[in-house]
């Protein structure tokens, strides 16, 4: 291995933890790094994965980052809220993002509780129960954008070991 080799296998190494990191901090797309942090470790150590795989990881990591978008918005639903909570919701979790490190969890339950206030005509309870919604929603979208890097950190490690097992 020469020099690139291994700064591209730190970079693919870093990339990974960054992943892993993106699949709790919202703006950050985990999966998406996770995946990519393969492909560069492919590159450092001249390992080959069947492009089926490649195919079929990128397909769905690119779809679980689509539908991750919708489950908050779903939890909404779900739990009765309408198109204001829904938007109260949004703007809750937006402007959270600007308060860390939990300023975005806070924000989007208090904006669908706001708007879920104002759907309701001042129902405490069912507002509460659309705001949990939402807060169910946006925890089942980190579990799941989680368990996808994390199941790219399990792919990593094989890797690695395979790769400096036989060398």
């Amino acid at each position: 291995m020469e020099i690139l080799d291994y700064l591209l296998l730190v970079l693919s190494l870093l990339t990974l933890l960054v992943g892993i990191i993106g699949s709790i901090v919202p703006v950050i797309p985990g999966p998406i790094l996770a995946y990519l942090s393969i492909i560069m470790l492919m590159f450092s150590i001249d390992y080959t994965i069947e492009t089926n795989s490649l195919i079929i990881w990128g397909v769905a990591v690119t779809f679980f980052s689509i539908l991750e978008n919708f489950i908050q918005f779903y939890g909404v639903k779900l739990f009765g809220g309408g198109k204001i909570a829904i938007f109260g919701s949004a703007v809750g979790f937006l402007v959270g993002l600007f308060i860390p490190p939990v300023g975005f969890i806070v924000g989007t339950f208090l904006g669908g509780f706001i708007g879920a206030l104002y759907e309701t005509k001042d129902d405490n309870v069912k507002a509460l129960k659309i705001a949990f919604g939402s807060f169910v929603g946006f925890f089942s979208g980190v579990v799941l954008k989680l368990v996808i890097s994390l199941f790219f950190a399990y792919k990593y490690y094989n890797i690695i070991i395979d790769h400096f097992q036989y060398s």
